[in-house]
């Protein structure tokens, strides 16, 4: 809570400017890479279903076997509540919002200093960027940055019940596990570089369906840490591919390019420097944009839209004044074959 004790210089009579110190308006950042699912109960479930096998080869007169679809696992988002208050003193609220002679803070001011909707974009934002960030084990403490209601447990495990980034991702079928993680040559979670890029989408190439058929995907789209320098050097490598020419490896040095490139660009999504339990600067993601859908990749599930009330007194206590945000959503991920991850610390 706020009173007038918090605000003591600005109400001084003698202050004469207040600015805002507080960011521009705050982009969902988490809509760049997962689906948004909107489905208004408190538990939505996921359950896939593999395809056909392979057909067969038989010798006049045999009998074909019969085969059917498998059922695969089952994954169940339990609604979370994202929330926020604003609570001012009546006092406080009067002298620095409404009084005509006293009135200290402008109404652009005020819509920036009070702006609960981006309160909530920031706290889905870095939920999301955390649940990816922790992903390596099946589930994370999360502590919002500035938060004032401790930790919550998160769930980052798929269908399968294994971690989002695993090695032990196992198949329908029962066939050969398979793996997300990016491993270069005989090093496993590699900083960024061209060759780390060849020995994600050559592991990503391996990846099969439930029932042991090629998946057919392609990584097209990487995300690091913006301004890392991961972001710079793979926005160098990006340009490098679209000219058609072969990176240099020795990036900002001369060299020449004698072989054309041995693969596709790439788009890239910066993601924003949260610090705390967000994303570090070595870690890089890629994954098949095709593939974010309501079937693989994150999911964002939300029941309730972003509900604002207004600001009203709080009649029950000491008649405070106060304004909530309340959104009831989910972020976590069914089938993660679409994706690739390295930590990016060589280990």
């Amino acid at each position: 809570m706020s009173n007038t004790a918090a605000y003591s210089t600005i109400l001084d009579a003698r202050v004469k400017k207040i600015y805002p110190v507080v960011q521009s308006t705050v982009v969902e950042e988490y809509a760049k890479y997962s689906n948004k699912v909107t489905h208004q109960e408190y538990q939505y479930v996921m359950t896939g279903v593999t395809g056909l096998a392979m057909g067969q080869v038989i010798a006049d007169g045999q009998v074909p076997a019969s085969d059917a679809p498998i059922q695969g696992y089952t994954k169940t988002f339990t609604q979370a509540i994202f929330t926020n208050r604003v609570r001012l003193t009546k006092q406080s609220y009067y002298y620095l919002f409404q009084s005509k002679q006293g009135k200290k803070i402008d109404e652009k001011v005020k819509t920036q200093v009070l702006n609960l909707k981006n309160s909530i974009v920031h706290l889905k934002n870095f939920y999301a960027q955390s649940a990816i960030a922790n992903g390596q084990s099946t589930s994370f403490s999360f502590t919002p940055i500035g938060g004032f209601q401790g930790s919550v447990t998160v769930d980052t495990t798929t269908a399968d019940g294994v971690a989002f980034w695993s090695a032990a991702h196992t198949r329908e079928d029962g066939g050969a596990n398979w793996t997300n993680i990016i491993v270069s040559g005989a090093t496993t979670n590699p900083v960024f570089s061209f060759a780390g890029l060849l020995a994600a989408r050559s592991l990503h190439a391996q990846k099969k369906d439930g029932r042991g058929l090629p998946m057919m995907s392609t990584l097209d789209t990487f995300m690091f840490q913006d301004q890392s320098t991961a972001f710079f050097l793979a926005s160098s490598i990006k340009g490098t591919l679209a000219s058609g020419k072969y990176p240099s490896a020795t990036p900002g040095t001369t060299g020449t390019f004698v072989d054309a490139n041995p693969t596709s660009s790439f788009e890239i999504i910066p993601l924003m420097v949260y610090g705390s339990s967000g994303t570090t600067s070595v870690q890089w993601f890629g994954f098949d944009s095709k593939m974010v859908n309501e079937d693989f990749g994150f999911q964002y599930i939300e029941s309730m839209p972003l509900e604002i009330s207004d600001l009203r007194e709080d009649y029950v206590g000491n008649l405070d004044l106060i304004m909530t945000a309340t959104l009831y959503c989910q972020f976590g991920a069914n089938d993660l074959r679409g994706w690739m991850y390295s930590q990016g610390d060589d280990n």
